[in-house]
């Protein structure tokens, strides 16, 4: 369940901001002190309930609250009288402090209700209250049994109230979410997890430990011998001393026998870790916490490596507060390869003056942030015709200016610096290897780099050439192209030329006996494990190779597995058109003049 747009008023230097529309990936960018960081840490308010009094705008009026107002979108089907006008879960926290200065939080959601008051709230109320509205309506229903469910009769009021009209109503959401999560196996909330610019990556933090937790889970559970054993000695040492306590209250109570202790022990929240490091060059451990910032920073990027490559269903939101501080130019590209894995199915919200982060956005998804008479505004794409102009301007984003070289005769655009490895290594295999004239850049035509490049192009008259390779919103070559003909169009208009990859994604490339000669025959691959054009190879590697062998193995961009294919398993791997292969069309295609 992703974020849709968002909504706040009176928090921090926001004093209103309504429907910031946002996608996977969202950069913030502006001067010093303009408010980027206050969407961040507005969502920190709305999912882990982080406020204070010094997060209220410090010029609202009497009779005004805070309010952060989040709509979610979902694949799922869920009942409309649960969504509002716009077919969203539509969720509002309140925050205000009582006259004794403690913080009080409201949630309340809105939806498309029935416009009438004897109906109303379907979702918010109890099944006591459903079943009444059935009888009201002289609806024939079961009051329980088999298949009979508060959906069932939630879409039987429906059915039934067509007549009385629609209009959209806000409630108290706390047995709202309760009823969505009873009734929808799917349905949870996402988690949120803040990477603040001054505390870095926090080790104690609930967000960093609970990756971890199903690993220390999986341990107690393999060790429940040892657990029952501890429960056991435990629950005779109280009844030890309970039995003396007995005996004393005798005295008084002379008919009681006995007082029995009952241990319940809950082991999923005992296990907290913290991390030291072990040099080479060293003998002694050192805590991580007395290593520097910048340290810290280089742990943050493994981790989020770590979790791109981790197998999860739980959908996930990051904020993230200048990711490029401390890190070189290239740990940061390392970093945002993890972030755009990570995007398909997480959220990430991004402050930041670096091109790398600001330049991979696309660029309906970068906000520009300006401080004026002391309030903080959002302009995007909706609202600001000259964006791109802007974030340009602000962040100093250059063109590449290798394309200024004269003996680079053609320019090659791909999306990231994975792909720009993959064809390297696929001009060596195929034909020999990669012309000296032949320029690769990585920036994604949706991304703001691209455009300050092919306009760079234009202006020199630099031919160039711009080739897609994923889209995991499409199902076969033609939806590709679909998808993206408003790209196709834009490269055109600025005078390229553009290929897409057939198959789904680079790793749809790999060959399956050179994955199966890197893990040895001590892990043989299951039948089930098929490279096809567009099945989530990522995925797959992840359920068949790292979680069937329980061993390390790149699931994304994996460069051992091309460097270890041969040629004839290259073309094997491609694409077949007439007579030939998609590579071999698109690597003719860069060489032509």
């Amino acid at each position: 369940m992703k974020i849709y747009d968002i909504s706040i008023n009176n928090f921090r230097g926001i004093k209103s901001l309504q429907n910031l529309k946002v996608g996977e990936i969202n950069s913030f960018v502006g001067k010093n002190d303009s408010g980027k960081s206050n969407i961040l840490k507005a969502l920190d308010a709305f999912f882990n309930d982080k406020f204070t009094s010094n997060d209220v705008f410090k010029g609202i009026v009497d009779n005004e609250r805070t309010e952060i107002t989040i709509r979610f979108e979902t694949n799922e089907t869920i009942n409309s009288l649960a969504l509002d006008v716009d077919g969203k879960i539509k969720l509002k926290k309140v925050f205000t402090f009582s006259s004794a200065g403690k913080l009080v939080k409201e949630l309340f959601y809105s939806c498309y209700d029935i416009s009438n008051e004897q109906y109303s709230n379907c979702w918010g109320v109890k099944e006591v209250d459903i079943n009444g509205y059935l009888s009201a309506l002289s609806v024939e229903h079961s009051r329980s049994g088999r298949g009979v469910t508060n959906i069932s009769k939630i879409e039987l009021i429906d059915a039934n109230t067509q007549d009385l009209g629609r209009v959209e109503k806000e409630y108290p959401g706390d047995e709202y979410l309760k009823n969505l999560k009873k009734q929808y196996e799917f349905f949870e909330m996402p988690d949120y997890s803040l990477f603040d610019a001054e505390q870095d990556l926090n080790i104690g933090s609930t967000a960093f430990q609970t990756q971890f937790k199903p690993i220390a889970t999986q341990s107690l559970q393999n060790n429940s011998a040892l657990t029952t054993q501890i429960e056991t000695n435990v629950q005779t040492d109280l009844e030890t001393e309970f039995s003396i306590i007995t005996e004393l209250m005798k005295r008084n109570v002379p008919n009681l026998e006995k007082i029995k202790p009952s241990v319940a022990c809950n082991w999923g929240n005992l296990v907290k870790f913290d991390l030291s490091l072990k040099f080479s060059t060293d003998t002694f451990e050192i805590p991580i916490s007395n290593k520097g910032t910048g340290f810290k920073r280089l742990l943050m990027v493994a981790y989020f490596e770590y979790l791109a490559q981790k197998a999860t269903k739980k959908y996930q939101i990051f904020g993230i507060e200048e990711p490029e501080t401390f890190l070189h130019p290239e740990l940061q590209n390392d970093l945002l390869d993890s972030i755009i894995t990570l995007s398909e199915n997480s959220q990430f919200f991004v402050t930041t003056h670096s091109p790398v982060f600001a330049g991979a956005t696309k660029n309906s998804n970068i906000v520009v942030v300006k401080k004026e008479n002391e309030i903080s505004n959002y302009f995007n794409y909706e609202n600001e015709a000259d964006i791109l102009d802007v974030v340009i301007k602000e962040l100093g984003i250059r063109p590449n200016y290798n394309l200024l070289n004269e003996n680079y005769r053609k320019a090659v655009f791909v999306e990231g610096s994975g792909d720009v490895k993959f064809w390297e290594r696929a001009f060596q295999k195929i034909i020999g290897g990669l012309p000296d004239d032949i320029l690769l850049i990585p920036c994604g035509g949706d991304q703001v780099e691209f455009f300050v490049n092919a306009e760079l192009c234009r202006k020199i008259n630099r031919k160039f050439i711009f080739i897609l390779d994923s889209d995991r919103g499409a199902t076969d070559y033609d939806t590709k192209l679909a998808n993206k003909q408003l790209l196709i169009d834009k490269v055109q208009e600025l005078g390229g030329g553009f290929d897409i990859l057939r198959k789904r994604e680079i790793e749809n490339y790999y060959s399956r006996n050179a994955i199966q000669r890197l893990i040895t025959n001590a892990n043989i691959l299951s039948h089930e494990f098929q490279i096809t054009e567009y099945s989530d190879i990522k995925e797959d590697i992840k359920t068949h190779i790292i979680q069937a062998f329980n061993i390390n193995f790149k699931a994304k961009n994996n460069m051992s597995i091309f460097d270890e294919m041969t040629k004839e398993e290259w073309l094997a791997s491609a694409y077949p058109v007439d007579g030939s292969t998609d590579l071999e069309i698109i690597l003719a295609k860069i060489l032509a003049e």
